[in-house]
């Protein structure tokens, strides 16, 4: 019986897994610490960077894929169904497959999170694509928002198994004050 070698992966501070840049996502900066790869299929390790009032993606929910936060700097707040949630520096939340939910910086000081994504799905991957929609888009002097570029961020989406509410992102962001 021949056993595989596994092999241990170090991304060192300040920097991404594979030593990869730092990714757009929806305006956000967005790291891959531990990429999915590199824990043969279990989990990404996505590190995300908010700055004061910093609105989140829109109201989304995965149906594969479970997130476990950890905030390391500053206070996330987080729309979970229709419950908001604080969540503070070195604290905790989970939020499992088939909850709707998004999340912003409604505060004056920056907000550094980590999320771990269990399971065999490649959230990095997906946030890649993402980002590089989004490059797309703007390269193309496209309205992100125009009916034919939402139908190619919600192919994305639909290939993930994700559904996106890009719809509600206008109200959320007045309601809370967050901005984009």
């Amino acid at each position: 019986m021949t056993t595989q070698q596994l092999k241990t992966a170090y991304t060192a501070p300040g920097e991404n897994a594979y030593n990869n840049p730092f990714l757009n996502v929806l305006g956000m900066k967005v790291s891959v610490k531990i990429a999915h790869a590199q824990t043969y299929g279990q989990f990404s390790c996505i590190e995300t960077y908010l700055a004061p009032h910093q609105m989140g993606p829109p109201p989304h929910v995965y149906y594969e894929l479970d997130e476990m936060m950890r905030v390391i700097e500053g206070t996330v707040t987080l729309l979970e169904g229709d419950k908001i949630v604080e969540v503070p520096a070195g604290a905790y939340h989970f939020r499992p497959r088939g909850v709707v939910h998004t999340f912003w910086n409604g505060h004056n000081e920056p907000a550094t999170f980590f999320d771990l994504m269990p399971g065999t799905q490649n959230f990095a991957q997906y946030l890649e694509e993402l980002a590089q929609l989004g490059t797309d888009l703007h390269n193309e002097g496209a309205n992100p928002f125009a009916p034919e570029n939402i139908a190619r961020f919600k192919a994305l989406d639909t290939r993930y198994n994700h559904e996106v509410f890009y719809d509600q992102m206008p109200a959320h962001m007045a309601k809370y004050g967050a901005k984009a």
